[in-house]
């Protein structure tokens, strides 16, 4: 099965090379990487406790809190983290600064020895439900423990793994533990191969997100730009939605003071958002080019401060779930105290989309019309406004938790 598995990569790679090699010299992307993603790195080889992995920036913020715990209950684990993307890339090596910051090799075998030579674990934990068929098997071979944490199935990923149950199973069958999110994802789980023993529910980690609340770098020009305006914030959009929401948000202005922040989710489509708003009649200022003057909208062209950019939200809507992408998590926003609505496609956090519109802590939107009638009640009543703020705070405060526990298994096998 893995010489065949082996031989369908190597095919891959040879049709993906010319894209990888366009899209590096065109974007700037995936050319810097390519020596670490192949197993080759610099400076001297170390011995690491453990090896943590996160694909993007979402993972690897839903590891804050478990590499908190773990250093708490253990503080002398030495970490290599990996990711995936440059962003996430970017996101964990602001929030780990004392861990070992690489990408995650290729799932060739070379390129996983290689990385396993270099950076030597003793124990693997993935973030979320990753499938990588070389890189569990040679860890295992090597004795590495394995966890598989914050583990999810999703409606659309559940078929296709249910297809390929022996593939699939193989790999899980390899991780001393599965700490699922929820019942549905441990049954989920069983179904696909994985050993009953070894699958537990331990929550969603991405529950115990805490604010960041160091100053905003821009605090003193965004202030001064807002002043006593309300503001919505249109986090993480995709392509769809921001065409879809202009026209609205040209109603709203005419309508309210408020100020607006959108805040694409890719930076590839940072000029693309930035082109529309030019063939607008909207007053906006990019975030990268900010300046003292007047603006009813900013686009937020960077990476990593649309978080911290909540604290001055008095309403905001999570993008992705307009379009059908599966969507993006509302805990941040909710955290911090801000009425949040969605859109329909939340497939990727349907249990904590769930959650929320249990409690009436969020609203589901069906259109970008939607959206601008909840920012409108939202503006009309302050205390309506207070009221879903706090839901959502609470909401988030009332399933924290998992952090703690997925900790403890990953330190009960540092320790064994």
């Amino acid at each position: 099965m893995y010489v065949l598995y082996e031989v369908l990569l190597y095919l891959v790679l040879i049709v993906a090379v010319p894209w990888f090699l366009v899209t590096g010299v065109l974007r700037g992307k995936y050319l810097a990487n390519l020596p670490e993603r192949m197993g080759s790195y610099r400076g001297a080889a170390a011995e690491h406790d453990l090896w943590i992995h996160a694909v993007s920036v979402g993972e690897a913020l839903a590891a804050r809190p478990v590499v908190a715990e773990i250093l708490r209950q253990r503080p002398s684990t030495s970490i290599v983290f990996t990711t995936t993307t440059i962003t996430g890339q970017a996101q964990a090596r602001r929030l780990f600064p004392d861990a070992t910051v690489t990408y995650f090799p290729f799932d060739f075998a070379f390129a996983v020895r290689r990385f396993l030579d270099h950076h030597q674990p003793r124990v693997f934990a993935t973030m979320e439900t990753e499938i990588w068929p070389n890189a569990t098997r040679l860890s295992r071979a090597r004795g590495v423990r394995m966890v598989l944490a914050n583990g999810r199935i999703s409606d659309r990923s559940f078929p296709r793994y249910r297809a390929f149950r022996k593939i699939v199973g193989n790999v899980l069958r390899k991780y001393d533990r599965i700490l699922a999110r929820e019942e549905t994802d441990r049954e989920r789980f069983v179904a696909i191969g994985a050993p009953t023993e070894s699958v537990e529910v331990s929550g969603n980690v991405k529950f115990d997100y805490e604010p960041d609340r160091s100053p905003l770098e821009i605090a003193p020009q965004l202030e001064a730009l807002i002043g006593n305006r309300k503001v919505l914030i249109l986090g993480s959009t995709m392509e769809g939605e921001d065409e879809a929401l202009l026209p609205e948000l040209e109603r709203l202005l005419a309508e309210y003071n408020v100020f607006v922040v959108i805040a694409p989710r890719k930076p590839e489509r940072f000029e693309q958002v930035a082109g529309l708003l030019q063939t607008s009649s909207f007053r906006f200022v990019r975030r990268s080019e900010l300046t003292d003057a007047s603006a009813d909208i900013l686009l937020l062209d960077t990476l990593g401060e649309l978080a911290k950019m909540y604290r001055y939200a008095t309403a905001a809507f999570i993008g992705g779930t307009l379009v059908p992408i599966g969507g993006h998590n509302p805990i941040e926003p909710a955290a911090a105290g801000v009425p949040v609505c969605f859109g329909p496609s939340m497939s990727n956090f349907r249990e904590i989309a769930q959650v929320f519109l249990r409690n009436e802590a969020a609203a589901e939107v069906k259109s970008a019309a939607e959206v601008i009638a909840f920012a409108a009640r939202m503006f009309d009543d302050a205390e309506l406004q207070r009221a879903w703020g706090e839901r959502a705070r609470q909401t988030v405060l009332q399933n924290r938790g998992a952090s703690e526990r997925t900790a403890r298994r990953i330190v009960e096998l540092l320790t064994c």
